[in-house]
């Protein structure tokens, strides 16, 4: 009967089960949590169904997802289901929970969120990217996972069977009806850039004293390429300014092509920072300025730095290669690394 109720419910018919559904790794009872204090699966163990998602605030894959978990916590937290973010440090400002309350705050993320500052969630689960998320049955056990954007749909009806489990089919409440991404044409992107000297990422060329010559090689460089000019620090998060810059002589240089470019940046120690930024050569112009770019009187295109996050740089109609230039004004700033989109998914950060 009970199965029954269930495909009635769904109108499908019920999955296929994992051969092993295994326990979900347990928190660590050490860590920092916001939002919340402490909370443990064992003691939500037989009253939750929870959503463990790891996210990285930093990175414009993740932020995508944001939507799809508020709405599920906000249209199931009466019901039964918790949602608990893990935030496991990609860069090492991560590891700040003053800083991880305000970028949370932000994006309005108000579910409890697990700083996972050693990565001990993070290889107890061998998670392996950002978006992944993982639904916990009320035995403990995983049931479901998805690692990318997308399948909001398909996570959403594992989630209801879940919780009908617990709680029965006919108290479920409505479906949030999340929508999953267009699948039309939506053109492709430069997949994302990290930058510095960490293991796996590649080091950014050093532009030689003739410019103007290594830049005219650039249209048939590959895509992605990343290269700096002028005195740089290769730090593990990203390259670090090393001169006074108000000559505008040092820059990033980044080959791309999609319709949102955006990058992760870091204001120097002290001092308003300024990053600007200009497309081939030129600034930017009100048909091409990313949410984050302003002007100054001269109509030069930049950003102001008020905190390390995410900023959107550039728009884009035509999917051609660009050359990105990233030019702090400040000694100490820092580029991290950036991430696109493309037609279908360009995102207004808040």
């Amino acid at each position: 009967m009970k199965a029954l109720l269930l495909a009635a419910l769904l109108a499908a018919p019920l999955r296929a089960e994992r051969p092993i559904n295994p326990p979900a790794p347990e928190f660590p009872p050490v860590s920092a949590w916001l939002n919340a204090t402490q909370l443990s699966l064992a003691r939500m163990s037989g009253r939750k169904v929870v959503v463990v998602a790891f996210v990285n605030p930093t990175s414009i894959n993740s932020v995508r997802v944001l939507p799809a978990l508020k709405a599920w916590f906000d249209a199931y937290a009466l019901s039964q289901v918790m949602v608990v973010g893990v935030l496991t440090p990609d860069l090492n400002f991560h590891r700040e929970p003053v800083w991880a309350k305000t970028i949370l705050k932000r994006y309005g993320v108000d579910y409890p969120v697990v700083l996972d500052s050693d990565r001990r969630i993070w290889k107890s689960y061998g998670n392996e990217g950002w978006p992944a998320l993982y639904l916990v049955d009320r035995k403990g056990r995983i049931v479901f996972d998805r690692l990318g954007e997308g399948g909001y749909q398909e996570f959403e009806k594992e989630l209801r069977l879940a919780l009908a489990d617990l709680i029965g089919a006919s108290a479920l409440p409505p479906a949030t009806g999340i929508a999953d991404p267009p699948r039309r044409e939506c053109g492709s992107v430069t997949a994302e850039i990290s930058l510095g000297a960490r293991p796996g990422v590649k080091p950014a060329l050093t532009l030689d004293k003739d410019i103007s010559m290594r830049r005219s090689l650039i249209v048939e460089a590959r895509d992605g390429e990343t290269a700096h000019h002028g005195r740089w620090d290769v730090e593990p998060d990203g390259l670090r300014l090393a001169q006074a810059n108000k000559t505008q002589s040092a820059f990033v240089r980044i080959v791309y092509h999609a319709a949102q470019a955006l990058a992760v940046l870091s204001p120097a120690e002290t001092g308003k920072t300024r990053v600007f930024v200009k497309q081939d050569d030129l600034w930017l112009h009100e048909g091409n300025k990313g949410r984050d770019i302003q002007f100054d009187d001269d109509g030069r295109s930049f950003v102001v730095l008020d905190s390390p996050r995410l900023y959107d740089l550039t728009r884009d109609s035509v999917f051609t290669p660009h050359e990105l230039f990233l030019i702090p004004d400040r000694q100490g700033a820092t580029v991290h690394g950036l991430s696109f989109s493309d037609a279908c998914v360009v995102t207004t950060l808040p």
